[in-house]
């Protein structure tokens, strides 16, 4: 099985995994191939903005490397109040995964994170606000930032989004694996933007 480790943190968005998380190991979008894994900074219970509480299978000090996506979810808070071991964890295995050219997809704060610490310094990407990144000391790739409605940004295979961006950060990530049927994926996205009856008459 392909592995996709999501990191999910206190106070995680628990609206921002729910489409990618559950278009995984799905038969009838063809990706049975991938087994989702949650981890982070520690394997207690972490408590989503809406009170969702989820058991991290994984510390981030236990994620394996021969994982086809990391992806991290964005957290109230969480992202910017980081131990440096725990935020030089996260950047060891986000550069592995690029170096490997696996897949990273990074939504909401977790992009911000990103941004600040240099890891979306070579491709085009996105987050919640410019302008919160623009100045900070590690981030120097502000020709390459696109401001988005709702659309992620896809550039050799690490994935941005902003917070209110999941559907399209799903269907981004979907697409950088690369062994997904682009009409499951389109399949996917009808059923969610137009409803069941519509995706079964187009797909």
């Amino acid at each position: 099985m392909k592995k996709i480790v999501f990191v999910i943190l206190d106070k995680f968005a628990n609206w921002e995994l729910a489409y990618l998380s559950a278009a995984l190991g799905n038969e009838q979008l063809g990706t049975t191939q991938y087994t989702v894994l949650y981890a982070s900074t520690d394997k207690e219970v972490k408590t989503s903005i809406g009170n969702l509480k989820a058991l991290p299978d994984l510390s981030i000090w236990e994620i394996p490397e021969d994982i086809s996506a990391l992806v991290f979810i964005g957290a109230e808070g969480s992202w910017r109040n980081l131990s440096q071991e725990q935020t030089s964890q996260l950047l060891t295995l986000a550069q592995k995964i690029k170096a490997n050219g696996k897949v990273l997809g990074a939504i909401c704060d977790s992009a911000y994170f990103c941004a600040v610490n240099g890891l979306l310094n070579d491709v085009k990407h996105t987050n919640n606000d410019f302008d919160e990144i623009k100045d900070a000391p590690l981030y120097t790739n502000g020709e390459n930032f696109i401001l988005t409605t709702t659309e992620a940004v896809s550039d050799n295979e690490v994935v941005t989004a902003k917070g209110d961006s999941a559907l399209h950060f799903a269907v981004s990530v979907l697409r950088a694996l690369g062994d997904i049927p682009e009409e499951n994926i389109q399949f996917f996205y009808t059923l969610h933007t137009e409803g069941f009856l519509k995706a079964i008459q187009n797909y």
